[in-house]
């Protein structure tokens, strides 16, 4: 049953998808949060919740679960009128507060302090050149009252980015899990670059598809690697 709900919730995703590109918003209205709502139950039925938080190096796989649960909140509001489009961004917003708690990696791990001091200073140069694109847009646009919270939006998920990345110099977590959070993390930044590119400064082609693409293979990267790693410590 496990196994199903997540080869479920990857047909729906794919259906979400060509309900984008067919521009078919009564099914993207459906498929959407259906997507968010079959990754929770995947989740939350493939690890050993209480035993997970039991202990305190298996007990973060909460704040992925509630992490997921403000991205399905956030993908509600995103579909509604653009007067959520706030709220929307405050739900994803804590969506990555919540994933970088999680990965628990802020201060790099022990001997990673080169590689994690590179990583830091290419996510700052994206973040910097990201938002005076950005900034620019929102100016030209009459947008202008979004610069803050698309400030702090910035740097949060770029946070979350980095944290994600460090898993991959963390002898805790083993390579397969690393490279699907660190992948994911990514994915997820892609997918919400695309999405201010075509909301402040200018659409691009298919823009809608390459969004939900990108943030369901972000998802589903995050997700799955964090229940391969706290199920391998919690069965260790």
């Amino acid at each position: 049953m496990v196994t199903s709900l997540f080869v479920f919730a990857l047909g729906i995703a794919a259906l979400e998808w060509f309900f984008e590109h067919k521009q078919n918003r009564k099914g993207v209205y459906f498929t959407k949060p259906a997507v968010l709502v079959l990754l929770i139950a995947w989740a939350w039925l493939s690890v050993d919740m209480p035993a997970l938080m039991t202990r305190y190096d298996t007990a973060s796989m909460m704040w992925f679960l509630v992490g997921l649960a403000f991205s399905l909140a956030g993908d509600v509001f995103l579909m509604l009128p653009d007067k959520f489009f706030l709220p929307g961004l405050l739900a994803f917003l804590l969506t990555h507060v919540f994933y970088t708690v999680g990965f628990e990696h802020l201060v790099p791990p022990k001997g990673s302090g080169p590689a994690a001091g590179v990583i830091a200073a290419v996510l700052v140069v994206i973040a910097a050149w990201l938002y005076s694109r950005l900034a620019a847009g929102m100016e030209q646009s009459g947008k202008a009252k979004m610069r803050f919270p698309v400030l702090l939006y910035t740097i949060v998920i770029m946070l979350m980015v980095y944290a994600a990345l460090l898993s991959l110099f963390d002898p805790q977590w083993t390579v397969l899990p690393a490279v699907l959070v660190s992948a994911g993390a990514v994915l997820f930044l892609i997918s919400d670059v695309v999405n201010g590119w075509a909301r402040f400064i200018r659409p691009l082609p298919n823009y809608r598809v390459i969004i939900m693409v990108t943030y369901h293979l972000g998802q589903f990267g995050i997700i799955v690697g964090a229940v391969l790693h706290f199920t391998a410590l919690l069965n260790a």
